[in-house]
């Protein structure tokens, strides 16, 4: 990435929403663990809502109890802070903190810590299967009639007989690898059309890139924060390379 790329800073970030994610083994993950991570985020993250999910068991060993097989990775709880700028959620193999109000890289990573660490102590697993950041942008355009291609390095060609189009949803995938020893990140980026808020004009664009990279290796906080801070800087400049100096414009270059 260039020096230029990680040093800009917008006085208006397009950012809704950031999303760290950890994967791992949950071969020892059992229903009490939830729980006990909650217990270690709570005089932060206050604000407990269980997720109610249905899962589904092979029947190949019935000595095995469902209550302590999970078979899907999803969150089971989420911990909010009271002012409802962060949450962390997790649940079998498992951990995820969601930024709501993102500043900066540097005030998200003690969230990505807090929520890593309380699993690595409560499921102690064995493997870390998949880490991954994902950046969800939202851009409002005031033209009526959009030129996609003032804003965004994204060409669309719609063939006269679809002329009316009234939305789109595109789906990009990118594999990196910046050097031989650099783990191998894939990249998804989604470009679509969102609807208008009342009292909104213009046109409202999504640009969603999810950055993440399966690693497999024994889980350490700080290979975790190392992959997680590769997969942002890989994020961020997808994200240059997407916008033009027009996009710029409306998030207002410090």
């Amino acid at each position: 990435m260039s020096n230029l790329i990680a040093r800009r800073k917008y006085k208006k970030p397009a950012i809704q929403e950031a999303i760290f994610e950890a994967k791992f083994n949950y071969d020892s993950f059992d229903f009490a663990v939830p729980g006990q991570i909650f217990e270690k985020i709570k005089s932060e993250y206050p604000n407990k809502q269980d997720i109610k999910h249905e899962f589904f068991f092979l029947e190949t060993d019935k000595a095995i109890c469902p209550s302590s097989a999970p078979t899907i990775q999803a969150p089971l709880m989420r911990a909010r802070k009271i002012d409802n700028s962060e949450l962390l959620q997790f649940g079998p193999g498992i951990a995820v903190a969601n930024k709501l109000k993102y500043s900066t890289w540097e005030d998200f990573i003690p969230s990505i810590k807090k929520i890593v660490s309380a699993y690595l102590d409560a499921a102690k697993p064995l493997t870390l299967t998949r880490v991954g950041m994902r950046y969800i942008n939202s851009f409002l355009t005031p033209e009526l009639a959009t030129n996609i291609s003032d804003y965004f390095k994204i060409v669309i060609d719609v063939p006269d007989s679809l002329a009316n189009l009234n939305g789109f949803n595109l789906l990009l995938t990118n594999t990196i690898k910046t050097s031989e020893s650099a783990p191998i990140f894939t990249v998804k980026t989604k470009f679509l059309t969102d609807a208008l808020n009342p009292g909104e004009s213009g046109n409202k664009f999504i640009l969603d890139i999810d950055c993440f990279t399966i690693p497999n290796i024994i889980p350490d906080i700080d290979n975790i924060i190392t992959l997680a801070s590769q997969a942002h800087d890989t994020l961020g400049e997808f994200f240059e390379n997407l916008i033009t100096d027009k996009t710029r414009a409306l998030m207002e270059v410090e």
